[in-house]
């Protein structure tokens, strides 16, 4: 009798064991980039696929992409940010932090002389992180080449910098609004997405293709990227080719110093027939930043692209 109750007991302990994993494993999500721990010292892979331990909480951070400044200042912790890139202007306070070089070529120096006890850096720093790594900084590497990913970072920048309440607070909004957007346009067949041409640049023309981050808000926004067929980021099209893939509407977001405006795009030479000039369907992205930087104000780039592609739906 006692063998059998012991067996029993064993038994149920084990059913128990297996219930707890799970709701565990649940908790945490998908195991992608980080444990879902949050306490010092974790251990995390970033996107450059490397294993890094985080002793203890930051006190003194260094940003080297813009997207990753942003983030860090949504998640209250400015005042730990002791250097960002020369391209680091948002929020305004963002602009008055110690610089330590470009985007794509931070100076490891400055960065150094920075002390921080976490950098966190985008995967076009990779050839600087060795050097980073053997003056005896922990860096962490992140890219989002989608909304989801964008979310995910933003929780990985929150936990390695102590601000995961924070991040989950933030990232639980974002994707709320994400979903009240993709829920009203469930359903829908390849004929009602709008064939989408996305200009980053006028000349020569300049769209994303499919591996860029403009291609996922316009395919999660339920239009078709006209070049969401050419496995690229960054594509040049001439003319010809976006007159003849006709786009239904097209969005103006001209990165750098291009002044080019709506007028001027509807009086292009020999462009009168294509449909989005046709029905008026053009928008211009009045702050390019809000597309082209993985950050939280990505957010309202989708939901001006969203409103843009199906202003029947989403008003």
């Amino acid at each position: 009798m006692f063998s059998e109750r012991k067996s029993s007991f064993s038994a149920l302990l084990f059913v128990l064991l297996i219930l707890s994993v799970t709701i565990l494993l649940q908790g945490c999500g998908k195991p992608i980039k980080s444990s879902c721990g949050t306490s010092f010292p974790m251990q995390i892979t970033d996107d450059l696929g490397r294993t890094v331990t985080i002793k203890e909480a930051p006190r003194r951070i260094v940003s080297l992409a813009p997207a990753i400044t942003e983030s860090l200042f949504a998640l209250g912790l400015a005042d730990k940010v002791v250097g960002v890139t020369n391209y680091c202007d948002y929020p305004a306070d963002a602009a008055t932090k110690p610089k330590i070089g470009g985007f794509s070529t931070p100076n490891v120096e400055l960065v150094v002389v920075a002390e921080p006890d976490l950098v966190l850096a985008s995967t076009i720093n990779a050839n600087y992180v060795p050097q980073l790594e053997n003056a005896g900084l922990t860096v962490v590497a992140v890219e989002s080449l989608n909304l989801a990913e964008v979310l995910d970072n933003i929780r990985l920048i929150g936990r390695v910098s102590g601000a995961a309440e924070a991040a989950d607070s933030l990232t639980a909004d974002m994707q709320q609004r994400i979903d009240s957007i993709t829920a009203k346009l469930s359903g829908l067949d390849d004929e009602q997405k709008p064939a989408v041409y996305f200009e980053i640049w006028p000349d020569p023309l300049t769209t994303g293709g499919a591996k860029s981050f403009v291609n996922s808000l316009i395919t999660t926004a339920g239009g078709r990227n006209i070049a969401g067929d050419v496995a690229q980021d960054w594509v040049n099209l001439s003319p010809e080719m976006v007159l003849a893939r006709d786009p239904q509407v097209a969005i103006l977001c001209h990165h750098g110093s291009s002044l080019q405006t709506v007028e001027e795009f509807k009086t292009r030479t020999g462009w009168g027939q294509v449909s989005a000039i046709r029905n008026n369907r053009i928008g211009l992205v009045s702050d390019e930043n809000t597309v082209v930087r993985t950050g939280p104000r990505v957010i309202e780039g989708f939901e001006f692209i969203a409103k843009l592609v199906h202003p029947d739906l989403i008003k």
